[in-house]
């Protein structure tokens, strides 16, 4: 998450030697396990434009990845969403969804969220829903009081949350942040803000942790990390990660993993702690997870594409 022409400065070999037999000790053959290595550049797939946010579909194995295509509070009508392979291979000579064709509305699309057949997508102040096989419209929802509409992620129970951020961005690029920080909740086509944030952290990424029955969520405009269960009155701060935090998924071993714009990185958040598995990702925003390939899919919001990393070594 960021504006179109904004830049964002914030600024592991152990030998192991073995005896072997009497009094003499020989160097034994070479045993030392190498440590498995960080993530793996898959794929590239460039000619986006202000890409914020990719969606795996595991039914369908492909991307969506959501396209601001300029300022990220402006109501152009020229937001769109794309298709790539699993390889990130563009699908469509033109976008799977765009503002402007066959009567669609969408301004600048970020997160996104899947249930069943249903592409749920946070633009502005509205959420939005498509069919994600055919790419047709289905309802807008609109938020009131809404500043920022970020990430958004489906619930145990097939409602999605959102995050808003609270900032907003003038014809410049310039950005404020005036709020409201919170959390909106929508149900089928009623909705209703949840909790709202102290402090102003600016809510971005949020990803639902099954194992411990929680919503998780970072913050952009601070180093914190939060936990909310439906019910709460507000999040309870859980830890800090390196600040700027963007996308959120949490990975099949109870890790979350997230971006961050503060240190350009790739990392991960458990148990209070945060740690970094790669940088020299430039404004990198909203990560998406292919769960069948243990591969990320990372929008770079500046650079204009969405690289695809491995996770595991294989390709």
């Amino acid at each position: 998450m960021s504006a179109h022409h904004v830049r964002l400065t914030i600024l592991v070999a152990a030998a192991l030697i073995a005896a072997c037999g009497g009094s003499e000790k020989q160097p034994a053959p070479d045993t030392a396990v190498a440590k498995p290595a960080g993530p793996q550049r898959v794929a590239e797939a460039l000619g986006m434009k202000t890409p914020e946010s990719a969606r795996y579909d595991a039914a369908q194995d492909l991307w969506f990845v959501s396209n601001i295509n300029g300022n990220p509070s402006q109501k152009d009508g020229n937001g769109f969403i794309v298709r790539l392979t699993a390889d990130g291979v563009a699908m469509d000579s033109t976008p799977f969804i765009a503002g402007g064709a066959g009567g669609v509305t969408l301004n600048a699309p970020k997160g996104m969220a899947l249930v069943g057949d249903t592409l749920w997508v946070a633009d502005i102040d509205v959420v939005r829903a498509f069919n994600a096989r055919t790419g047709a419209f289905i309802a807008s929802i609109d938020i009131k009081g809404a500043m920022f509409l970020n990430d958004m992620v489906a619930g145990p129970d097939g409602s999605v949350y959102i995050t808003d951020t609270g900032v907003r961005f003038d014809e410049t690029g310039q950005m404020t942040h005036p709020g409201p920080d919170a959390l909106v909740h929508v149900m089928g086509r009623q909705y209703k803000t949840v909790t709202r944030f102290d402090h102003a952290p600016g809510p971005n990424g949020i990803a639902w942790d099954a194992a411990n029955g929680r919503f998780l969520m970072n913050a952009f405009a601070s180093t914190a990390f939060y936990s909310w269960k439906p019910g709460m009155a507000k999040p309870d701060s859980i830890g800090a990660g390196a600040g700027g935090g963007d996308g959120l998924e949490m990975l099949a071993d109870g890790r979350a993993l997230y971006t961050s714009w503060a240190d350009s990185s790739l990392s991960v958040f458990a148990n209070g702690v945060s740690s970094t598995l790669m940088k020299g990702l430039p404004s990198p925003a909203d990560i998406g997870v292919d769960t069948k390939r243990q591969r990320v899919a990372v929008p770079l919001f500046n650079d204009g594409k969405v690289i695809i990393l491995t996770m595991n070594g294989r390709r």
